[in-house]
């Protein structure tokens, strides 16, 4: 009984063992975090990326994807693995081409030995986009020729040349030139394709091969000064035209001025791999390679947050995490996907508007469009006097002359667009009515001609006128104003007035009307002496401002004179007025 209780015991303390160790061999590899501007018109954007790979460190089982970073790059061989299957791309050459060129990378397939814990380095191909090389051996360009694709490799034992044991070729530059078709040769094979321009007759740059590179064309063919080397491509220098970069390879492609495409790099195996494929031109973009071990399961990839791949991400920054599953364990990893909104709001301005001195603006809203929500539109100017708002300048009162107003929009990202209008603000005519030349009118006298007002062919008006006259008889006994209007070229208008006293003279009394009145000094400072002459009796008396305020006045006067005082009157035009049985009469007097 005792002897199977310890067995039983042991049994679960080595699988719990296994179990344990176990759980830390999962290993995840994410995507590097990736930024992308919002697709146009949208608060989004559609955004692809690569999926995380994972392998069981633990397991003599799994898959590693190396893709361009532009760096070395390290694998570490798992324990129990002695065999790496590697499929090796290299870059495709750049091409200034508007169309797709061919100028595709090699590729290699092949089974090598390996020793568990060694380390691998691994280079993968660039393609470049402009001048400058592929990394891993590309050739550069010259003027607007592209540089070459570089090379894919890995190297065990070091980090040079030498100890690369497999190699797949980076195609030549390519593009276009002068409606003609460079073609950058083909990377890939032990021997890399040639560099074109139209057809193959047209020779550019030489391939790689096993021991070479080749020459490639510099104001003329077969120039070694172009030629690669030993792991780089051959670049073209003052050859003149369009110069395009060999490709990299075991020996780099020849470079190729004379707008002629550089030649392709040559692909490599170390004599002891076995299964080996080369083939010539099939990769397009960047490099990658993929070491794979035989063994048990992968292990298990799934997302636990963020979005999958190819959907909408907003705009902002989501995080993408995922976790690796095998027996058991688990490692995770996670990456960002930051969308920017780079594109501009939109802000239409209205029309210039024209306007009288004295008048509110009106009808100057904005309207402003944007991808994302979160828009807000300001004003600046100068010229206002009053008012205030944000999509319009309704009611703000502008001085005369013109005023540019400017609206921006500014979107939640900062970005902003802005439009301008004038405010045209006309000051108007400057007019004025030249003064009467009589102080008062009998109600009963004919009509008489308005004086001229300034600027010409006005227009009239008040009670009494008619047309460019003045009637009595169509009047109000007492104050008359007589207003002059005028409009400018413009529609601005503007006006000034002048008084006219009518006496309702209709039942005069004739000896009241014969008797001659004198008023001195007129103007005066203060003291007024006024005489009747020819007149016995009494009257009435009054002193009015020009509209009709009454200063001093006395009724039942008895004799022929009056001693006026206006000494504590402002200066100004006074009216007196003197009245018998009805019948009056008026005279202006003026205090300065």
């Amino acid at each position: 009984m005792s002897n199977k209780i310890t067995t039983f015991v042991v049994g679960i303390i080595f699988s719990t063992t296994a179990f344990l160790s176990n759980a830390q061999c999962p290993v995840i590899t994410c995507s590097l975090d990736t930024v992308s501007n919002n697709d146009p018109g949208m608060c989004d954007a559609i955004v692809n990326y690569s999926m995380p790979t994972a392998y069981d460190a633990c397991s003599p089982t799994g898959s590693q994807v190396f893709t361009y970073t532009g760096a070395q790059q390290v694998f570490t061989v798992p324990a129990g693995v002695t065999t790496l299957t590697v499929d090796a791309y290299g870059a495709q050459g750049g091409s200034n081409s508007p169309s797709t060129n061919i100028n595709y990378g090699g590729y290699v397939q092949a089974d090598i030995a390996v020793t568990p814990g060694a380390l691998i380095y691994v280079y993968v191909g660039e393609q470049p986009t402009g001048l400058t090389g592929g990394f891993n051996g590309g050739g550069n360009g010259e003027t607007a020729g592209k540089g070459g694709g570089g090379a894919s490799d890995i190297r065990i034992g070091g980090t040079t040349y030498a100890e690369r044991v497999i190699v797949a070729g980076g195609a030549g530059g390519g593009g276009y030139w002068s409606g003609q078709e460079v073609h950058g040769g083909l990377g890939g094979g032990l021997v890399g394709g040639p560099g074109y321009r139209t057809d193959i007759s047209n020779p550019g740059g030489d391939p790689g091969t096993q021991t070479s590179s080749g020459n490639g064309t510099c104001v003329s063919f077969n120039n070694p000064i172009c030629a690669g080397g030993f792991g780089f491509g051959g670049s073209p220098t003052g050859c003149g035209c369009e110069g395009y970069g060999g490709g990299g390879g075991w020996y780099g492609g020849a470079g190729s001025g004379n707008c002629r495409g550089g030649g392709g790099g040559s692909s490599y195996t170390i004599p002891s791999a076995t299964n080996v494929t080369h083939t010539q031109g099939v990769r397009i973009g960047h490099g990658e390679i993929t070491l794979t071990w035989a063994g048990a399961a992968v292990p298990t990839i799934t997302q636990i947050a963020g979005l999958a791949s190819g959907s909408l991400f907003p705009v902002g920054t989501t995080t993408n995490t995922f976790v690796a599953q095998n027996l058991g364990g688990a490692d995770t990893c996670s990456f960002n996907i930051t969308v920017v909104d780079s594109e501009n709001p939109s802000v239409s301005c209205p029309g210039d508007v024209e306007i009288c001195a004295g008048e509110a603006v009106s009808g100057t809203t904005s309207t402003s469009l944007d991808n994302c929500p979160g828009i807000t539109v300001t004003y600046v100017m100068s010229g206002a006097t009053t008012g205030s708002g944000a999509t319009n300048v309704d009611g703000v009162l502008f001085n005369s002359g013109t005023t540019t107003v400017w609206y921006t929009a500014t979107d939640a990202a900062g970005n902003q667009d802005s439009c301008s209008f004038n405010v045209i603000v006309n000051p108007g005519p400057t007019v004025s009515l030249t003064a009467f030349s009589t102080d008062s009118l009998c109600d009963y006298n004919a009509p008489i001609s308005l004086p001229q007002g300034t600027p010409a062919f006005g227009s009239y008006g008040g009670t009494g006128v008619s047309g460019s006259n003045f009637n009595p008889a169509l009047a109000n006994v007492g104050v008359n104003w007589v207003t002059y209007t005028y409009t400018d070229s413009t529609g601005c208008t503007n006006s000034d007035s002048s008084a006219i006293y009518v006496d309702g003279c209709a039942t005069l009394d004739e000896g009241f009307l014969s008797t001659e009145i004198f008023v001195y000094p007129n103007p005066t400072n203060g003291l007024v002496n006024v005489t009747l002459n020819n007149f016995s009796g009494s009257f009435n008396y009054a002193i009015t401002t020009i509209d009709g305020k009454i200063v001093q006045r006395e009724k039942n006067h008895v004799g022929s004179s009056i001693i006026l005082d206006l000494r504590n009157e402002q200066d100004g035009v006074y009216l007196l007025h003197i009245e018998r049985d009805s019948v009056s009469r008026t005279l202006k007097l003026i205090k300065e």
